[in-house]
């Protein structure tokens, strides 16, 4: 009786390379027949193996087309009795089916067409481990698997992807940007995957790396800590999330297989989870959800010029040159004081009524304080007043307005671990100026020396990345735009995620060296300059299913479709 786990696809070969004139072979793609018969499981996103002559090539297949001897459809037409669509045609077609297969390894590597036809077929472990091979043990993060089974529901038909380290978090290159349509794509949902992979790599190499998720929407970080606790348990809440969410047993049982499959590969956070630990706002109503969190507040003298700017002022505004000029006045004049927001407020409305309060002796000492003091117009200062007004107004949830320092996150108080971030409900100029002052004391953090720091390494998860690096010019971008620069360097890695990455500052995508794309529309897809290196893969992104993403690596020449598991916490819960 044949084995029912078996999860290899038939070994024999499938097709074999064509050379023509209407498809000629180059030495990154080329094309090739496949078999007449059916069911070879093949489609745009399979990946094949080409072998002839000493030599073996991995490839993507990235297009398809099939064909028939049929001169023109006028021909298909009659044969029809005459475009009746119930007439059955006496002749079955024949069709000839071809694949475009774009080099994904080659070894030998050689930069050159293949030089016969050669056989194709479908890869197995043997052929993936290659792929892996390229990445030395101490270096491998696990980035998500290949299917290489018929049955979904075992282990052994997913074969792991590894990411480099060195590529994805320094020095080689660093940061990855994830894509897609919200609540399909599940961006967030793969970057908390990488966040469990990164963590379960640096316990293994003996690396000390903090993880900061900022929780943007609903609670999609919060309640991390709420995991099964054996995997007995986490199967069956996987199997009941499934009927309840899909009504379907099969993407239980691949759910399950993937978790099993991860587990192997090191990553599990049921029997070694990491540590965690929750930063939020006194008021938020989501902080019962979470573990022991630690209420953050921030003071004038906790935020740097640069942060109160972004907060001040909107992505799609550019602020007046007289403004940013009192703004950095301002600052120089309070350097080494203990001066609150409320002293700041005070201060630029006496500026701000010059007319009335030249002789007044607080506008004296003012004057004498703060730099080129006689250039500002009433109508600059009183502009700055009218930001800073309507920024306390809507900030009271994160600002200390009366004392100088509060309860800001302190780099020292982040762990080896999930740092999670509450950003939910507060209004968009507190997320600006929390997240770039929790980008700061990271930055400054890693560049402390070894010996007086927690951590190695410190990678940011940012969703609505597009709302902190947009794409114009804007003032509250230059902390990601450092960070994506300086960051391999300072082994501080940034994990954004956005729907659109055309929406996002160019520099801050082109330095992220891991890109990945979930489900996105056709519009968005279409626009070849942001998304060129998906190549024909650019047409499957419409109809990617939940779980799967299109990853380009430094390490691979072609990107190519991963799965990837729900996170634990998710699939536990109730809805």
């Amino acid at each position: 009786m044949a084995d029912e786990r078996a999860p290899q696809i038939a070994q024999s070969y499938i097709g074999r390379i064509t050379f023509s004139q209407d498809l000629p072979a180059g030495p990154d793609e080329f094309w090739c027949w496949l078999s007449a018969s059916r069911g070879l499981n093949v489609q745009v996103g399979s990946l094949l193996t080409v072998e002839g002559e000493g030599e073996r090539i991995i490839t993507v297949v990235s297009d398809m087309k099939y064909t028939s001897v049929t001169r023109d459809v006028s021909t298909e037409f009659y044969g029809s009795g005459y475009g009746s669509p119930q007439t059955q045609p006496t002749v079955r077609p024949t069709i000839i089916r071809c694949a475009k297969l774009r080099v994904l390894l080659r070894t030998p590597r050689v930069l050159a067409p293949p030089e016969g036809r050669w056989g194709v077929r479908h890869v197995n472990d043997e052929d993936l481990s290659l792929l892996s091979e390229q990445i030395s043990l101490e270096r491998r993060i696990l980035g998500g698997f290949i299917k290489i089974g018929l049955n979904e529901g075992i282990p052994e038909s997913w074969h792991p992807v590894f990411l480099h380290a060195d590529f994805l978090l320094g020095p080689q290159g660093a940061h990855m940007n994830v894509s897609g349509i919200t609540g399909l794509a599940t961006k967030t949902s793969y970057a908390l995957f990488i966040a469990y992979s990164i963590l379960a790599w640096a316990q293994a190499n003996d690396e000390k790396v903090g993880v900061i998720l900022f929780n943007v929407k609903r609670r999609d970080f919060l309640q991390l800590h709420q995991i099964p606790s054996e995997w007995d348990k986490a199967h069956s809440s996987i199997e009941e999330w499934a009927k309840r969410e899909f009504g379907d047993g099969q993407i239980a049982r691949r759910v399950c297989a993937l978790w099993e499959s991860a587990r192997k590969n090191g990553v599990d956070p049921i029997s070694n989870p990491p540590d965690i630990r929750y930063f939020t706002y006194q008021g938020d109503p989501d902080s019962n959800l979470m573990q022991e969190p630690y209420f953050v507040k921030y003071g004038l003298k906790d935020i740097t010029r640069d942060e109160l700017i972004a907060a001040l002022y909107r992505a799609d505004e550019e602020p007046g040159e007289q403004q940013i000029n009192l703004i950095n006045a301002y600052f120089e004049y309070i350097s080494g004081k203990d001066v609150s927001f409320s002293r700041m407020m005070n201060d630029l409305t006496v500026l701000g009524q010059q007319s009335v309060s030249r002789a007044s002796r607080q506008y004296d000492r003012l004057a004498s304080q703060v730099p080129q003091i006689g250039i500002w117009d009433d109508r600059t200062v009183n502009a700055v007043v009218r930001r800073l007004t309507g920024f306390l107004s809507k900030a009271s949830h994160i600002v200390e307005k009366e004392r100088a320092r509060a309860e800001p996150v302190k780099f020292e108080m982040l762990v080896d671990g999930l740092n999670v971030i509450q950003l939910n409900r507060l209004h968009d100029t507190e997320k600006r100026l929390l997240v770039n002052a929790v980008l700061r004391i990271a930055s400054e953090g890693l560049e402390m020396p070894e010996n007086r720091r927690n951590l190695n390494r410190i990678v940011v998860v940012i969703d609505e990345l597009n709302k902190y690096a947009p794409k114009r010019w804007s003032p509250i971008k230059e902390q990601i735009i450092d960070i994506v620069a300086r960051g391999r360097d300072l082994r501080l890695s940034l994990i954004g995620a956005q729907q659109f990455a055309s929406d996002i500052d160019n520099e801050v995508l082109g330095n992220s060296a891991t890109k990945v794309v979930g489900r996105s529309d056709t519009s968005e897809i279409s626009k070849k300059e942001v998304y060129a290196y998906l190549s024909d893969l650019r047409d499957m992104v419409p109809y990617l299913e939940k779980g799967q993403m299109v990853l380009y690596h430094p390490v691979h020449p072609t990107p190519f479709i991963v799965w990837f598991p729900p996170p634990l916490h998710s699939v536990s819960l109730p809805t």
